[in-house]
C-alpha cells in the first residue's frame, strides 16, 4: 500500500493534533505536515516545487485562518499549484451553507467536512485518496 502523505493547513493546533493522531491510528505509515495559516500552506507548496517534489497527496485546509483564509489560499493554489493527483478537502467549524457552496465552488475540492471531525470521515478520505492511487 502507498504512503500516504498529508497537508494539513489549520491554526487549530488542538484540531490538528486530534487528527494527525486520529490519521495515525488508521495509517501509520502515514506524513503529516501541519502549518499554521493558509500563506505558510503556500510556502510549504512552493519549497516543495523548487526540490522538484509533488505537492502532497491529500491537503485539509480550514476556512478561518489569520493572515491568509482557505478561500484565498485555494485562489492561490489554483493559480500556482494546482495538480489534479491531490485531493482537497474544506474542514472547518462553519456549517454555513454559504461556505460550503463556495467550496465546492472550486472544481477541484472533493469534499466539506465540518469539526468536530469524525475519525470514520478522516479514515474515509485517506482510504479513498489511495483507491484512487490504485486505480
Amino acid at each position: 500500500m502507498q504512503t500516504p502523505e498529508i497537508l494539513i493547513i489549520d491554526d487549530d493546533e488542538i484540531n490538528n493534533f486530534v487528527l494527525k493522531n486520529v490519521i495515525l491510528r488508521a495509517f501509520s505509515d502515514a506524513r503529516i505536515h501541519t502549518v499554521p495559516q493558509g500563506q505558510a500552506g503556500l510556502d510549504f507548496l512552493a519549497n516543495r516545487r523548487s526540490e522538484g517534489m509533488d505537492p502532497p497527496g491529500i491537503i485539509l485546509v480550514d476556512i478561518n485562518m489569520p493572515i491568509l483564509n482557505g478561500f484565498e489560499f485555494l485562489d492561490a493554489y489554483q493559480e500556482r499549484f494546482l495538480d489534479p493527483s491531490s485531493h482537497v478537502y474544506m474542514v472547518s467549524s462553519s456549517i454555513s451553507k454559504e461556505d460550503q457552496k463556495r467550496s465546492y465552488s472550486y472544481e477541484f475540492v472533493q469534499g466539506y467536512i465540518t469539526k468536530p471531525l469524525v475519525n470514520q470521515n478522516v479514515v474515509f478520505i485517506v482510504d479513498e485518496y489511495l483507491q484512487t492511487r490504485k486505480a
